[in-house]
This record gives structure tokens, sequence and C-alpha cells, in this order.
């Protein structure tokens, strides 16, 4: 009975040091390798959110820009046709009322609905502005200065300066 109790104590230890040895060499360190990447990922996910955040700021600060550069371009387009009215250049008046125009309509894509009424008035107004050109090019004067004004108001109100 001894010898058997003692075969059965020396089994038990040799299990028990190979469970101990497999730990050892497998399962902490893996548990130390998993613990890593979970930092790891833990990381990058906070900097994923960085970087989104980012990103969403840098892609509204892009929109206003673009927003800002096609009021510009109605802006320049309507007192380019105002001194070409002034050179009595007919071709001129035409093209920067076009260029005016095209801008106008990108800019009704851009803006919100609370403003489409005022860009709707502004792009009759140049429609207006191109019809009387045809006729005289002194009558188109008062349509573009309007037109001036309601744009520089348009820039103050969306880009007010700080």
């Amino acid at each position: 009975m001894r010898g058997t109790l003692r075969w059965l104590l020396a089994v038990l230890l040799a299990f028990g040091l190979g469970a101990l040895l497999i730990a050892l060499t497998l399962y902490f360190p893996t548990r130390q390798q998993l613990v890593k990447a979970n930092a790891t990922v833990t990381s990058q996910t906070d900097q994923i959110a960085t970087l989104q955040t980012s990103n969403a700021t840098l892609q509204k600060d892009l929109d206003s820009a673009k927003l800002h550069s096609y009021v510009l371009k109605a802006l320049s387009g309507v007192q380019g046709a105002s001194q070409a009215v002034a050179a009595g250049d007919y071709a001129g008046v035409r093209l920067s009322l076009i260029q005016a125009s095209d801008a106008l309509d990108i800019l009704s894509g851009l803006l919100g609905v609370d403003q489409k009424d005022v860009l709707t008035a502004m792009q009759q107004s140049a429609a207006q502005a191109l019809i009387k050109v045809k006729t005289n090019l002194t009558s188109a004067q008062p349509e573009l200065d309007q037109l001036t004004n309601n744009l520089v108001q348009l820039e103050d109100n969306l880009f007010p300066n700080p």
C-alpha cells in the first residue's frame, strides 16, 4: 500500500509540476501579451476618436471656407459686371453675370433652408440684370448695386468679423 501511495504521490507531483511548467511557459506570457494588446487597442481607439474629432472640425472648416469662397466669387462677378457696365463692355457684363449666377447656383446647394429665400431673390435679381443688359447696359446698374449689397450683407451674416 505504501508503494502505491508513493507512486500516486509521484504521479500527482509530476502532473502538478507539468501544470506549473505549462502555466509558466504558456499561460502567463500569453496573458501578458493579451494585456499589452488590450492596452494598444485602447490607445489606438482613443487615437482614432481624437482623429475623428479633428477630422470633423477640419471638415466643418473646409465647408465654411468653400461657402465663403462661393460668396466671394458671386460678389466678385457682380462687381466685375458693375465695372464692365461703367466701361460699356457688354461681353464683360454678360460674362461676369454668368459667373456670378453660377456661384449663386452652387451657393443654393450649400446654404441652409433659412437662407434659400434670400438666395432665390439674388438669383432672380442676377437673371433680371442679365435681361436688362440686353436692352441697355446702364439699366442693369441698380440691380447690380442691389446684388452687391445683398451679397455683402450675406457675407457679413455668415462670416462676421471678429
